[in-house]
């Protein structure tokens, strides 16, 4: 049992350290122990498949409560109890006054109130074995998704007064044009919490213009990643060596990279794309039946993040290529450009924030020409055989000046996760 006394967080997380999502969250636990005493992880919708892998933790300040995702019926039985939480009135009768009720809505709300209050009944027992709870202790209540996971925050902040209370918008957890137009209970959480975390200004800027009121809440704290050092610089008579990273998926697009380096015959291409998806088979096809004999492709699945790291270390890769239709401020880019490769990316959401074009990389339009990645493509290879490397320079500065861990994470903790 630990002294109610300590300075604690509680992270409120999906899945990590369980299964492979959230690896963002790899870099950034590794700062907590500087601040806390411990760490306690509410490990949130966890299937028991996910359960055959968990990520090593820093040290045994950490301790994790696994909640496995529930079954109909107990969600069910939750959402007739939450008739008693006065917040589903009050969200119902704002969706009344915003011509926004209907069964659709009235579904998402009873499903959110319904998991942050059976979730949050078993996080307070946790806690009480503990000896969290009751406590007179400080600390932080950090949800690191912006969806029902800080309502679990606010419900743990009336047993313990002392802590700060913070969530991090990202982006499918953020824009709500992204999940249908509605996500429940957005300006009670802006109300209640102390801060809501944006990693990028385009979050702060989509907030600010939907709920004006509580923009002295929502502040800026970027992720960050760890430095590896420079990647090798391609040699002269190197093939277009070309690197991508996210799941394939709808929203990433991957087809698209395939169907550009279709329209590139006279040059040799090697390409190897990183993450997994629904559509992996259905891309692949299209890659065997489109890509000729100079273009060499590899679709190489999940793939940890050290491993993925070491390989940034030792392949030297010309360009990162991202084509996604939405994004927050990729950390995937963050990684790239910490190794010295240049991006080319869509000029969505946050992108713009860390790939500036002509600089560190090109942007193109969302709704880009095939013609136009090809040349963009080409554009960075001729600036590698350039003598200067103007974007190799540029992306390496770039993180070093605003994607640093070491800078970043200690600052975010520091500022945030206290009460002045």
């Amino acid at each position: 049992m630990i002294e109610n006394k300590t300075k604690n967080l509680i992270l409120l997380t999906n899945i990590f350290p369980y299964g492979s999502i959230e690896p963002y969250l790899e870099t950034e636990v590794k700062y907590y122990e500087a601040f806390f005493d411990y760490i306690y992880v509410c490990s949130l919708q966890v299937r028991r498949k996910d359960l055959e892998s968990c990520r090593e933790l820093p040290s045994n300040k950490f301790r994790v409560l696994s909640i496995l995702k529930a079954s109909n019926f107990v969600y069910l039985l939750n959402a007739i109890l939450v008739l008693g939480d006065k917040n589903l009135y009050h969200e119902l009768n704002k969706l009344y006054r915003e011509h926004r009720l209907n069964f659709k809505n009235t579904v998402q709300l009873f499903v959110y109130l319904s998991r942050a209050n059976y979730e949050a009944r078993k996080i307070r027992n946790w806690l009480k074995s503990e000896g969290v709870l009751p406590g007179q202790g400080e600390g932080a209540l950090y949800a690191y998704r912006f969806e029902y996971q800080p309502y679990i925050g606010l419900i743990l902040k009336q047993a313990l007064p002392n802590y700060v209370t913070l969530a991090r918008g990202h982006g499918f957890d953020l824009y709500e044009f992204r999940r249908g137009g509605y996500i429940p209970l957005r300006e009670y959480l802006l109300d209640n919490l102390d801060y809501t975390v944006m990693i990028a200004n385009n979050g702060i800027n989509y907030l600010s213009e939907k709920y004006p009121g509580y923009t002295s809440k929502v502040v800026l704290s970027r992720l960050g990643t760890t430095d590896y050092g420079l990647g090798p610089v391609p040699k002269p008579n190197d093939p277009i060596r070309i690197v991508s990273c996210s799941g394939i998926i709808d929203l990433k697009r991957i087809e698209l990279i395939v169907e550009a380096l279709a329209l590139i015959k006279d040059a040799e291409i090697v390409w190897d794309h990183y993450g997994d998806g629904p559509k992996r088979s259905i891309v692949e096809a299209l890659a065997n039946r489109k890509l000729g004999q100079t273009i060499h492709y590899k679709f190489h699945g999940n793939i940890d993040n050290a491993s993925l790291m070491k390989i940034y270390s030792k392949v030297p890769y010309h360009v990162f290529i991202n084509v996604s239709t939405s994004e927050g401020v990729p950390v995937s880019i963050m990684e790239a450009l910490s190794f010295g490769i240049p991006t080319i990316a869509t000029d969505v959401g946050g992108t713009n924030e860390i790939v500036f074009d002509q600089r560190n990389g090109l942007l193109l339009p969302a709704d880009f020409e095939l013609k136009q990645l090809v040349k963009y493509i080409m554009e960075i290879y001729q600036d590698t055989l350039s003598s200067k490397c103007k974007f190799r320079h540029e992306a390496r500065k770039t993180w070093a000046e605003n994607y640093s861990a070491d800078v970043n994470y200690p600052y975010f903790i520091s500022k945030f996760m206290t009460l002045a």
